[in-house]
């Protein structure tokens, strides 16, 4: 739902113009075709960083701290709205708006002093006064969930008035998200609210249909892809609209499922070098699947192991101890995704892999330790694949992971991150007896087949 605010149409104009900048903009803010060495169009600073700080440097951390500074220039609009507000607004209204606007600009302050403590930190190790790169990595995932704490005092300060340093803030975090696949429900309201007050920005529309795929809220994803031009579509979007009515009823389905599901399911806790992930593990569903995992978890089987691949708007995988993708397992499991009940590959399943065919499908009955996480509903999932589980918590780590492809070419001299990994890995709410698993042998069916005829 769009909450739309009293003073809606009081959005300065120097923040939309700034916003929306032609009926096209990549993340810069500037036109696709522009040269690059044009200026930028002329805009107020108040949304300057909004259109290009929300970028993660090569050392990883963001940059979006920098947004929730008011430049000099918004304070003569910020000053006029304030005024606006007080006077349409009762007092108890107004008192409540001011309260949301010292909650952001709390939230802010503590989110940028994390930012300012983290860099000073990223200088101390890169120039080698400290080797304490675990300290960084931890003030980095901080500043990850204040910067979320903020965005999220934010969306609340402009359901009152349109403050313009909280609309800047929610346009830069939106900007992250959009690069960085997370598409939850705070993403969709935030894009929602920024449309709803004009802001006409590509990602920002993007963010919300995508937001809203996986959301559930289809009438709005579907609204807001009719409104797209062909060339503002990317490819996983059309990918998307060509499985619309497949994704409506898996995740429809989904939440039949959901609303029946015990109180406490069995969960896993992912310690990761971006901060942690929690997922439920659907042991009625996927009995064997789960009861084999939460196994492998119970050992440290997964404890430093890579994502050792990160595709963008598609998943990530993990579970190789070669970290390559090529292991194979001792034991397969028996594919569950064919009982009569199977959850749905929606944004944030857990779904486990199998190993190839040959005509772009899996072999039967070849899972065994890699799984992904996927950033997107993916339908055809469930044809061959078991769904075992469902992040809860951590989406925007998830998102945060660093996208590696092992299959494509490196550029010569090309510097190569190492990819994230599994710190550790921990069962919450374990039952006290697990489900047997079904092994399997998925060469059997061919050892069995009748030789040739004639």
């Amino acid at each position: 739902m769009i909450v739309r605010s009293p003073l809606q149409t009081l959005v300065p104009v120097c923040l939309i113009a700034a916003l929306s900048l032609g009926p096209v903009q990549d993340s810069r803010g500037q036109q696709p075709d522009a040269e690059p060495s044009q200026p930028a169009p002329t805009a107020a600073s108040a949304a300057d960083s909004a259109a290009g700080s929300a970028t993660v440097d090569h050392s990883g951390h963001d940059h979006a701290a920098d947004s929730a500074t008011a430049p000099p220039d918004t304070a003569k609009e910020t000053e006029a709205i304030l005024k606006e507000f007080k006077e349409m607004a009762s007092p108890e209204l107004y008192e409540e708006g001011m309260a949301a606007r010292d909650a952001f600009e709390d939230a802010s302050q503590q989110f940028k002093d994390k930012v300012l403590q983290m860099r000073r930190h990223y200088i101390l190790f890169v120039n080698e006064f400290s080797d304490d790169r675990q300290t960084y990595l931890t003030l980095r995932n901080e500043s990850r969930e204040l910067m979320n704490q903020a965005y999220r005092k934010a969306l609340d300060l402009i359901d009152f008035y349109p403050d313009p340093v909280a609309m800047r803030y929610v346009v830069t975090v939106l900007e992250q998200r959009f690069k960085h696949d997370v598409y939850n429900a705070e993403t969709l309201e935030g894009a929602a609210k920024m449309l709803d007050y004009g802001i006409r920005l590509r990602y920002v529309a993007l963010a919300a249909a995508r937001a809203a795929m996986c959301a559930g809220d289809f009438p709005l994803a579907e609204s807001l892809y009719k409104n797209l031009q062909e060339d503002e579509i990317e490819d996983k979007d059309k990918a998307m609209m060509v499985q619309f009515d497949a994704i409506k009823k898996q995740f429809e389905t989904e939440q039949e499922l959901l609303r029946n599901d015990p109180e406490e399911l069995p969960q896993v806790r992912f310690k990761t070098t971006r901060g942690e992930i929690i997922a439920d593990l659907y042991i009625h569903e996927a009995p064997s699947t789960v009861a084999h995992f939460i196994e492998l978890v119970e050992s440290g089987f997964y404890d430093g192991l890579d994502f050792f691949q990160v595709v963008e708007g598609l998943l990530a995988l993990t579970g190789d101890p070669l970290g390559d993708g090529s292991s194979r397992p001792d034991r397969f499991l028996a594919d569950e995704h064919g009982r009569d009940v199977v959850r749905m590959p929606l944004a944030g399943s857990l779904v486990m892999a199998k190993l190839p065919g040959p005509n772009n499908d899996f072999i039967p009955n070849t899972a065994g330790t890699q799984f992904a996480m996927l950033f997107m509903p993916l339908p055809s999932v469930s044809e061959q694949q078991t769904v075992f589980g469902r992040i809860t918590k951590g989406l925007d780590v998830l998102g945060a992971l660093r996208r590696v492809d092992p299959h494509k070419e490196k550029k010569k001299g090309a510097v190569v991150m190492p990819p994230d990994r599994i710190l550790e890995a921990e069962i919450l709410n374990r039952p006290e007896t697990l489900p047997e698993v079904i092994y399997a042998d998925p060469l059997a069916p061919l050892q069995n087949a009748p030789g040739p005829v004639g």
